[in-house]
Formats: structure tokens, sequence, C-alpha cells
């Protein structure tokens, strides 16, 4: 559980470091905010896709492999939406979005695996330390962008999803189910 959080951490450090930056970034290239804002609210709604499509599919081939997968993409595709920008930054961003929030719901049920007498706290653990750090992720974030750049920070978050992605290389298997149904204890 521990390797999990760690897990969670890097990936809410990039995810509320673009939620807080993408329209300043956009701000910034000369873009009007509105843009910025369009841009954010794509990323959020195909996050909502992701999450649509991540659990079913991690209840297919395993949880862990979705998360290593969509955590090896998303350090390529912020890194394509700061230095190439445009319609295709916006396509991947929107990419960001289906691999960041996509794999909330499967880290939960990681974290609940991981402690399965515990699933309240499992549950606490994997939602508030991924909010409580991604916020202290921004702080940390912004005192960069202030003191360096912008692009800088933005840099950062397409990093930090590689550390997860080195995190998620030692986590234990769980077990995948081949049926839909509920256990039966």
């Amino acid at each position: 559980l521990t390797l999990l959080l760690g897990v969670i951490a890097f990936r809410s450090f990039a995810w509320f470091g673009l939620i807080t930056f993408v329209p300043l970034w956009e701000v910034s290239l000369g873009h009007s905010p509105a843009h910025g804002n369009h841009l954010l609210s794509l990323m959020l709604l195909a996050g909502g896709i992701g999450t649509i499509a991540a659990g079913p599919l991690a209840d297919r081939i395993g949880r862990r492999p979705v998360l290593i997968a969509s955590l090896a993409i998303a350090a390529p595709l912020i890194f394509v939406f700061v230095a190439v920008g445009g319609v295709l930054g916006a396509f991947a961003l929107c990419g960001v979005g289906i691999c960041v929030i996509g794999t909330f719901g499967v880290t939960m049920v990681m974290s609940q695996e991981y402690l399965p007498r515990q699933i309240g706290m499992a549950s606490g653990l994997s939602i508030g330390l991924s909010i409580g750090l991604g916020g202290i992720a921004v702080v940390a974030l912004g005192a960069l962008a202030d003191s360096v750049d912008l692009q800088a920070a933005l840099y950062v978050c397409a990093a930090a999803p590689i550390a997860g992605l080195l995190l998620t290389l030692f986590l234990p298997p769980t077990r995948v189910r081949r049926e839909l149904e509920p256990e039966v204890a």
C-alpha cells in the first residue's frame, strides 16, 4: 500500500499541476483565458471517459498493467502539450485526462485489495492523500514557476508520472476477476 500511495502522490503531483497551470500556460502563449478554460474542460471530460473505460479494462487485464500503461503514456503526452501545443497539444491533453483521471478508480480498488480488512482506511488514504499531496505539489510548482518559469513547472508535471511509473513496477499484482459478479465470502 505504501508503494501505491507513492504512485498516487506522483500522479496527483502531475494532475493538480495541470489543473492549476493549463489556463495560465495558454494565457502566457497569447491565448484568451477562455481558451485555457476550454482546454481544461476537454481534459476533464476526457478523464470522465477514461474512468468509464479504465475500470472494465482493469477488471479484464489487471489493475497493475492499466496503471503502468497510463503512467507510461501520460508523461510524453504532457510533454507534447507543453512543447508542441496547438491542436496536437489539445489532443495530448485529452489523452492525459484519460490516463490520469481514468486511474483514480483503479488505484482506489488496488488500495482496497492491498488492505482488504480495512477498506474504509484504504479508500480514505487513496483519495485523501491524492488531494492533499496534490495541493502541496501545486504550492511547490507555483514556487518553481515564480522562480524559474511556468514551462519548467509544466515539465516537472511531465516528469512526475515517470516517477510514479517506476514505483508501479514494484507493486505486487492484484488478482484479475474473470467474472464481474461480486464474490461471496
